[in-house]
């Protein structure tokens, strides 16, 4: 028997041509391995919204696990901070990545204010996203779905008014295109801003401060590295991402995930992808 093919899928698509300078791609993914599941998720550089259609998750921060939601569909900005999600054994979603500042754009400007990293959907959108995800479980292949999400995002990033700034879009290119090494200072002065003026206005459309986003990039770029097909040694890693060295990596590492790379490197389901949440080593 094919394991894969009986307990999960994964399947992936590009949003059409109108949606690509807000959002990066879509990822379908379903399994029914028929036993609960608890995974670490890790953060990222980019703003998801997650659209279910299958179990309801529970999830909780790492950094905050005595307190948790409950739900099919959600979203999580780059202030958010690893999470451990649940699910009882049925689960079907499509998993949309966003560039950092459509967030705020597709959510009318609430995103970046919300004080919790994990958004219900339906706080945000109400009855409509229920109603999507019921459309979304009835059609039967993966290339109706995205067709359907491209659909809806289109219809929401066009009924939105609010204004991005094409400054905080370019200081973020420039801060995504150096790896996350360049000077924050500069970057103000070439816009002709306070360094005070600029944190405030790049909070207010990314949801996090330059220097926090510049963090960001590098471990994105690490984490890319430490989960890439073909094996790095963390030295290699914490040199190529910019790290002063690999205690340096190591450190951070821990403190966006809660354990270390190599524990990480090393921990796999046996039949189903992604990280066990046991991977953090006192849960």
């Amino acid at each position: 028997m094919d394991l894969k093919a009986s307990l999960w899928e994964q399947a992936t698509g590009i949003p059409k041509d109108s949606l690509r300078s807000w959002v990066c791609s879509y990822t379908g993914y379903s399994e029914s391995p028929r036993r609960s599941v608890h995974r670490l998720e890790m953060v990222k550089d980019r703003a998801i919204v997650v659209i279910g259609f299958g179990d309801r998750w529970q999830i909780s921060s790492v950094n905050n696990r005595t307190s948790s939601i409950k739900c099919q569909l959600f979203a999580v900005g780059l202030q958010g901070s690893p999470l451990l999600v649940k699910h009882s054994g049925i689960q079907h979603c499509i998993e949309i990545e966003l560039l950092p500042w459509a967030a705020n754009k597709l959510f009318n400007g609430a995103f970046a204010d919300f004080p919790q990293s994990v958004v219900d959907l339906t706080d945000l959108w109400g009855e409509s996203t229920l109603l999507l995800a019921e459309k979304l479980s009835e059609l039967s292949t993966w290339h109706s779905r995205f067709a359907l999400v491209d659909q809806f995002l289109t219809q929401r990033f066009i009924e939105s008014d609010y204004a991005i700034r094409p400054e905080i879009q370019w200081a973020w290119r420039q801060l995504e295109h150096s790896g996350g090494h360049l000077s924050i200072q500069s970057l103000a002065k070439t816009l002709g801003w306070s360094d005070r003026h600029f944190a405030h206005c790049f909070r207010k459309h990314i949801g996090i401060t330059p220097k926090a986003a510049a963090r960001r990039i590098r471990f994105t770029s690490a984490y890319r590295l430490l989960t890439a097909p073909e094996h790095h040694e963390l030295s290699a890693i914490a040199l190529a991402a910019g790290y002063s060295d690999q205690s340096h990596f190591t450190r951070e590492f821990h403190s966006f995930s809660g354990c270390t790379p190599k524990r990480y490197q090393q921990a796999h389901f046996i039949d189903l992808p992604g990280t066990p949440a046991d991977v953090i080593e006192d849960l």
